[in-house]
C-alpha cells in the first residue's frame, strides 16, 4: 500500500474555500492530473511492446504499441459523483465498437501482462509506477499554489460604458 502526507492542509482549504466551485474544480484537476501525468509516463516507459515480428502482430489481432498508447489519466467519475475531484492512470478500454479479443486496438489483455496468468509470468507496469507517487505529490503542489494564487488575484473591474 502507499499512501503520502500532505501538510499544510487547512491553509489549502481556506484558500480553496474563497474560489468559486467550478474554478475550484479546475485547478485541483489540473494540478492532480499534472502530478498523474508522472505516473503514466513512467507506466507507459515501463509497459511492454509487443514486437512486429510476432505471429500476433502478422496476423492482424494485435498491434505493436496498443498497451503503452492507451495508459493515460483520467478524471474519477466515482469521486466526482461525490463531490470530490479525483483523477486516476488506468489502461483505457477500446471504444465499444472496437472492442474484443480480434481487435487490433483493445488493450483488453493488459491484466494478464500486469499480473500474469497461469502459463505466463505477471510484467508489472502500473504498479512500479505508482512508486513514483511522492513526485507526483511534489509537482501537485508547486502547480496548485500557483493556480489558486491565479483565481485569487483581484480582477480589474470592468469598464463602465455609459453614454
Amino acid at each position: 500500500m502507499i499512501s503520502a502526507t500532505i501538510r499544510g492542509l487547512p491553509d489549502l482549504k481556506q484558500a480553496l474555500s474563497e474560489i468559486p466551485a467550478k474554478l475550484r474544480k479546475k485547478a485541483l484537476r489540473n494540478a492532480l492530473a499534472a502530478g498523474a501525468r508522472v505516473v503514466r509516463n513512467d507506466a507507459r516507459r515501463l509497459a511492454p511492446v509487443i514486437s512486429a515480428t510476432d505471429s500476433a502482430v502478422r496476423r492482424g489481432v494485435r498491434a505493436p504499441g496498443t498497451l503503452r498508447s492507451a495508459i493515460s489519466v483520467r478524471t474519477s467519475k466515482i469521486a466526482r459523483r461525490k463531490g470530490d475531484v479525483g483523477v486516476f492512470v488506468n489502461v483505457r478500454p477500446a471504444p465499444k465498437a472496437a472492442r474484443g479479443a480480434r481487435s487490433p486496438r483493445d488493450p483488453f489483455y493488459w491484466r494478464f501482462v500486469e499480473f500474469g496468468t497461469s502459463s505466463a509470468a505477471p510484467r508489472p507496469f502500473l504498479q512500479p509506477a505508482a512508486q513514483r507517487l511522492a513526485q507526483a505529490l511534489e509537482i501537485f503542489k508547486a502547480k496548485i499554489g500557483p493556480a489558486i494564487a491565479k483565481l485569487n488575484r483581484p480582477r480589474a473591474p470592468a469598464p463602465d460604458i455609459t453614454p
